[in-house]
């Protein structure tokens, strides 16, 4: 049988029309198990910057409705939201508009229009997954940073035995109650496997320290969430 692009592409334009509202909804409903895993991420890649530490500039890639800024705690100067979407900005702008110092700017987080050493730290949340040559984008966002800036990234371990069981018994069931295939989705969304990801990092940046959620035994298959802090 040849595949059906007709209902491929309708399933692709539901998801996009409505993934602002979906994800926040599914992925961060306050209680839920998904919530806490995803919060993880979030927390551990802040919890060793605190307000005694300074960021002058920081850059936060892929930030989509600003979700994390709120784990951030440390002190900065301009902190600069990107993404792909304008429309996801918007909901940030919304989320943020009594703070200062908060900047929104439409950027394609693998090729950033910032000059070399610009920021002194750069955020990527839940997003390196979806980038195409992690390689390079690695090398793109070491190229904006200052010497000595720290690197901050947390990824979904997709690939592995505890994520894709989790994904069945939770969120693709959600997914479904809405009429979309979620695996589908992941399919185009998610293209880089974790432990690829994993690799590239650990090749590109030796001076770094890793977290793994829920345990500290450093395997894909039995934890659900990676961060890393990295020292350029």
């Amino acid at each position: 049988m040849g595949v059906n692009s007709e209902r491929e592409d309708e399933m692709w334009l539901a998801w996009q029309e409505a993934a602002s509202k979906i994800y926040d909804n599914t992925y961060y409903k306050k209680g839920s198990l998904v919530a806490r895993v995803n919060d993880a991420g979030h927390v551990i890649t802040e919890s060793k910057f605190g307000p005694e530490v300074v960021f002058k500039s920081v850059l936060e890639v892929g930030a989509g409705t600003g979700r994390h800024f709120s784990h951030v705690t440390h002190q900065f100067d301009k902190y600069v939201m990107t993404d792909v979407s304008e429309k996801l900005l918007d909901i940030a702008r919304d989320r943020y508009r009594d703070q200062s110092g908060i900047a929104y700017e439409v950027e394609d987080a693998t090729n950033l229009s910032y000059p070399d050493n610009t920021f002194d730290r750069l955020i990527s949340i839940y997003n390196l997954e979806h980038l195409p040559n992690p390689h390079l984008v690695l090398r793109e966002w070491r190229r904006v940073l200052r010497p000595g800036g720290t690197l901050s990234i947390a990824i979904p371990l997709d690939g592995g035995v505890a994520w894709r069981l989790g994904r069945f018994l939770t969120t693709r069931k959600s997914f479904a109650r809405v009429g979309l295939d979620l695996d589908y989705i992941i399919a185009r969304e998610h293209i880089n496997p974790s432990y690829n990801l994993i690799s590239l990092i650990r090749h590109y940046f030796p001076c770094r320290s890793e977290e793994w959620y829920p345990f500290r035994i450093k395997l894909v298959d039995l934890n659900l969430v990676f961060c890393c802090s990295i020292t350029v």
